[in-house]
């Protein structure tokens, strides 16, 4: 048997214990029971997204107690980190639904730039690169992953992730986009992420 954390053994008994019922439980919440297991490339690209929707909640935190925006901006960066703290258990109940060891925010740490919320253009431009990185990095996982109730998952995220990417673009500017947004492999998404990370 493999070792779990605290936290996936509390999940798991919480919805009736045993590593059947865990996955069936979390696999039926995002699109009805998989055809087979995951491959390791579908987690290495799971435990990808909840590092870095976890590096973009702690952005649109910071970025909310910086001072630099106010009214409905506030309000806005207030939905998209509750957004992206969904992204985030949502991820994390994918790994731990499929017995893989669960990601918490304690065994994570973020490390922006240090002037990045210097000016309100300065902290716009920090939250668009990290926002396209998760954009571009999920259409990559969207050609990629074998897993359709993952495949389904990253789906709505990156149309979630857009839609906040599209507001602070729209903040520091008119917003005129790619038509044809980049396509991230996993190896160079992580290279990407791993600058914001100790």
């Amino acid at each position: 048997m493999n070792d779990i954390t605290r936290s996936a053994f509390l999940k798991k008994a919480a919805v009736g214990g045993g590593a059947a019922v865990a996955a069936g439980a979390a696999v039926g919440l995002l699109a009805g029971p998989a055809a087979a297991a995951p491959t390791e490339q579908d987690l290495a690209w799971v435990r990808f997204a909840v590092t870095s929707e976890f590096v973009w909640a702690e952005y649109s935190r910071q970025a909310r107690a910086s001072g630099l925006f106010r009214g409905d901006e506030l309000r806005a960066l207030e939905r998209a980190n509750a957004a992206l703290n969904a992204h985030f258990t949502t991820f994390r109940t994918t790994l731990e639904g499929f017995n893989e060891p669960a990601i918490d925010k304690a065994d994570l740490e973020v490390v922006l730039p240090a002037d990045a919320f210097g000016t309100r253009s300065r902290a716009l431009s920090l939250g668009r690169r990290i926002g396209a990185l998760c954009v571009h990095a999920y259409l990559g996982a969207l050609t990629t992953v074998a897993d359709s109730s993952i495949r389904k998952l990253f789906a709505q995220v990156v149309a979630s992730d857009a839609e906040i990417l599209a507001y602070l673009t729209g903040l520091a500017g008119p917003p005129i986009g790619d038509p044809f947004p980049s396509v991230h492999g996993l190896p160079t998404a992580s290279e990407e992420l791993a600058r914001y990370l100790p």
